[in-house]
């Protein structure tokens, strides 16, 4: 109707112009106001740039759900502020090394390669010198190690991010960690956590930690509106820990330090080969007690659609 409208009353008109008369006919009969539907319904924008952070070279990746910072020679997730700034990772090169690396150079995501024996360890963590990473599109970044042995993505979502491994050594195991401080800060009293096998739960386990097979776990603090979700997409029986580690011999009650999580950690990495998929963003609810963590339950459910 629209489109016999315009050609009875617009195109007679302009039988002087016939580059105009073409062009006006064939955006009417392709649909004139379809890219403008299209650019509406598009999803909210994800922007990735160059910075720095800790003299270290970075993407940083902005995105409505927070902001992330990726260290491109590191191959992992240095920072992770929510939408009130605070810093779910906060990583720091210094201190470096014995347990007041809780609050610097231990923190990270995802710390995927570790061992004495192993010539890859240190890749997958912020502050090792062993990667290469490169934007892909507009909302991936692709990392290989300097090795050519790893390789995996991320893309990045509105709400989460997606970690696929698509290459690993087959002689190697590997694991994917969390550590960092909940909400920004260490406060393992104030603080909560949760699995697929239930939650919220408030115990504060140190040393050898929690361990159980889980699909998902959450991390929150009482003084936060969000919680942080990780999960994998393929659940296995493989073991995964959890755990608090203070910078000094007080434990839980150490001035500083982070939560220590891993999928594959019991305690050693148990993750083999490559196609594992995991996702890790915040969702914007508390969980206070047995009935948010059904509801949580529910909107995990959706971060986990493909």
């Amino acid at each position: 109707m629209i489109v016999s409208l315009a050609t009875t009353m617009l195109l007679p008109n302009l039988r002087a112009f016939p580059d105009l008369r073409f062009s006006i006919l064939l955006l009417l009969l392709l649909g004139g106001a379809a890219p403008m539907t299209s650019a509406a319904s598009r999803s909210p924008s994800i922007e990735i740039s160059d910075a720095e952070y800790e003299g270290i070279p970075h993407f940083r990746i902005v995105t409505p759900g927070g902001t992330w910072y990726y260290d491109k020679t590191g191959g992992g997730l240095s920072r992770l502020m929510d939408r009130d700034g605070h810093d779910w990772i906060a990583f720091h090169k210094n201190p470096s090394r014995g347990p007041g690396a809780a609050a610097g150079a231990y923190r990270g995501i995802p710390n995927a390669v570790f061992g004495k024996g192993n010539p890859d360890a240190g890749v997958g963590h912020p502050g090792k010198d062993r990667c290469i990473s490169t934007k892909e599109g507009t909302d991936v970044i692709r990392t290989v190690s300097k090795s050519g042995t790893w390789a995996w993505t991320w893309r990045f979502t509105p709400t989460h991010a997606i970690f696929r491994m698509e290459k690993a050594d087959p002689d190697q195991p590997w694991w994917f960690l969390y550590e960092g401080p909940p909400a920004g800060r260490y406060a393992p009293r104030e603080q909560y956590w949760g699995t697929s096998d239930g939650g919220p739960r408030r115990d504060t386990p140190t040393a050898a930690g929690v361990t159980g097979q889980w699909s998902w776990v959450y991390f929150g603090d009482t003084t936060s509106p969000r919680v942080l979700v990780i999960a994998q997409m393929k659940p296995d029986s493989i073991e995964d820990s959890f755990r608090y580690l203070g910078t000094d011999g007080a434990g839980i009650d150490a001035p500083d330090g982070m939560a220590v999580f891993g999928f594959g950690r019991a305690p050693r990495p148990l993750l083999r080969g490559a196609d594992l998929e995991f996702r890790v963003g915040f969702i914007e609810m508390p969980v206070p007690d047995a009935a948010a963590h059904d509801r949580l339950a529910s909107a995990i459910k959706d971060m986990l659609q493909p």
